[in-house]
């Protein structure tokens, strides 16, 4: 194992993002323009080796409303319980931030390998899911819905969870319509892991 007990592999893979972004890393023809810089910013946020403060560097040299975006997505990307209770409180609870910063910290909010950061927010989005068409309004709600749905926590009990709600859930139509698309991803997934292990 290397840094921070992960394995030697992720740790040079980690390595790598930081010398690209550093510069100290170069490769022909790969030009590190502000876009692949935050990719990179991102990635290395949800390994949990960036923090706020890195992060806060970085929107200190793109200090503009697409920054500010990236920014939002790499602190949802982080591996804590205090990033994802706040990108939660920012996309599920509140209606006044924006909708693209909304958008961007709900595509980064799920990730693999956050199982147990993540855990917390299975339950909370199946009861956040029964109000939020009328919480968030459609376009919101639609993209909370989609992808903020578990589904790096594929297993049968998330599938019966998910059925339960569905059976039981007082949401609107279109709302049980995400939920149950997520649902049936999950389910593929699984099918598929099956067949694998035979």
């Amino acid at each position: 194992l290397g840094h921070r007990g992960q394995p030697e592999a992720t740790w040079a893979a980690i390595a790598d993002l930081k010398g690209l972004l550093s510069g100290d890393l170069v490769f022909e023809g790969l030009d590190i323009d502000q876009d692949l810089r935050w990719a990179l910013v991102t990635g290395l946020a949800a390994s949990g080796t960036f923090g706020e403060a890195e992060i806060a560097a970085e929107l200190e040299r793109d200090n503009t409303i697409s920054g500010q975006e990236k920014a939002a997505a790499a602190r949802a990307a982080q591996p804590t319980a205090e990033a994802k209770e706040a990108a939660w409180e920012s996309v599920v609870v509140r209606t006044d931030v924006a909708n693209e910063t909304a958008r961007s910290i709900v595509l980064s909010f799920q990730r693999g390998g956050q199982d147990e950061v993540l855990a917390p927010f299975v339950d909370r989005y199946f009861e956040a899911a029964d109000t939020l068409w009328d919480h968030l309004g459609t376009h919101r709600a639609s993209t909370v819905l989609e992808f903020i749905f578990p589904k790096p926590a594929a297993s049968p009990e998330l599938l019966e969870k998910a059925d339960k709600w569905l059976e039981t859930s007082p949401a609107e139509p279109a709302a049980k319509r995400y939920v149950r698309e997520g649902r049936d991803e999950v389910a593929r997934a699984l099918a598929a892991q099956d067949r694998d292990a035979q």
